[in-house]
């Protein structure tokens, strides 16, 4: 059995053992600090006799140290340092916004993972009022800012029954117990700091329905940075005040609107005029006329405008293409040239990898291959072949 030393002193980093067992993939110690995966919290890295310890997990009541190569005899044990305090201040934020949560709207939390940059909590509730996400932000905050003690201990399932659990403990032995003085008390197996200031802050930095995003301590510091530096950006962008950036922005995306709209009707007004030009200068291939033409950084939009004003005129036929986002193809004829395009159309669109319909006077579709010339040679002749031209 595996001592393990961070449940007396989570700050401790550096120790002696002795390797009493290997495995295929590590060894285990008579005594450790590395904390083990569970709880919701990763295991701990560092090194044993300099070699780097990669994972660690309980196997019963032992511990198995992955290590980069083997190790044996006596051991000094080096925890990484920066990596627990991180873990620590995750972990017991997430102890106290749980708590927090309870307090101001009665919402339990139901599972917590410490992700590499944020963490969770998923909520019972099915969603959370903004107003209740900053209160139980500030309650959290008030207790970190207080400082107040953090015991932690086992208990037997007895023992347990009379502290104020903020949920039953499981079923089984010894039970380790973490309290926050008049504030949280919960089971718990994860490394704690043995004072709420160590967490230093609990900040929300989103919320997704009943899943509350959040970081704490040195991750929050680095988030805060980051959004102030977002902030200034944006502010030198817009030449606006902090407090005036939402209002820019809203200002700047009608704008775009605006001027989206004024584009898409000079592009439909130019459309319509290439459209007439094009029919008058297309070659005649027998029964009809053909346009074929490729339109670089244009879309599937513009070609369906332009075909449209190509076979108002009778005895026309267009095959179009662009390359405007995805590749697209339409095709278009005239009501007095008898041919449904829309098999056509399908066979076009093979050479990119595309899919499209329509009727049979007027299909296109898009695809994300890039050879929309090869797509429209396929399509001039089918069509002139099924004409007879």
């Amino acid at each position: 059995m595996t001592e393990r030393l961070y449940y007396d002193d989570p700050y401790l980093t550096r120790f002696e053992a002795r390797v009493v067992r290997a495995t295929p993939d590590g060894v285990v110690l008579d005594r450790t600090a590395f904390y083990p995966d569970g709880g919701g919290q990763p295991h701990d890295t560092g090194t044993l006799n300099g070699v780097a310890v990669v994972g660690v997990r309980e196997e019963g009541d032992d511990i198995v140290h992955v290590v980069a190569q083997p190790v044996e005899g006596e051991v000094s044990g080096v925890v990484d340092w920066e990596r627990r305090r991180d873990h620590m201040q995750q972990h017991h934020g997430q102890h106290l916004l749980s708590e927090a949560f309870v307090r101001v709207c009665g919402a339990e939390t139901e599972s917590f993972h410490l992700g590499s940059e944020t963490s969770t909590i998923e909520l019972g509730a099915a969603k959370v009022a903004p107003v209740d996400v900053e209160r139980a932000e500030t309650l959290a905050n008030m207790v970190v800012f207080e400082n107040r003690a953090v015991e932690s201990g086992f208990f037997t399932p007895e023992e347990a029954k009379g502290r104020p659990l903020r949920k039953p403990p499981p079923a089984g032995g010894r039970i380790r117990i973490v309290h926050v003085a008049d504030f949280d008390c919960s089971a718990c197996c994860g490394t704690h700091p043995r004072r709420t200031g160590d967490v230093g802050f609990v900040m929300v930095v989103g919320v997704e329905g009943s899943r509350v995003h959040f970081v704490c301590g040195l991750r929050g510091l680095k988030y805060a940075r980051g959004n102030a530096a977002s902030v200034r950006g944006a502010m030198a962008k817009l030449s606006c005040a902090r407090e005036d950036i939402v209002a820019s922005v809203g200002r700047t995306q009608e704008e775009l609107v605006a001027a989206r709209k004024r584009l898409a009707a000079a592009e439909r007004a130019l459309a319509g005029y290439q459209a007439k030009e094009l029919a008058a200068a297309a070659p005649s291939t027998g029964k009809v006329r053909l346009v074929e033409r490729l339109f670089e950084e244009k879309d599937g939009k513009f070609l369906q405008v332009l075909a449209n004003g190509i076979i108002e005129q009778p005895g026309m036929v267009a095959v179009l293409g662009g390359t405007g986002g995805a590749s697209s193809v339409a095709l278009a004829r005239s009501k007095d040239v008898a041919i449904d395009l829309r098999p056509v159309l399908q066979e076009a669109l093979a050479a990119i990898g595309g899919k499209g319909g329509g009727a049979p006077h007027f299909c296109q579709g898009g695809g994300e291959g890039k050879d929309v010339g090869g797509a429209l040679r396929i399509a001039r002749e089918k069509i002139l072949a099924n004409l007879g031209a």
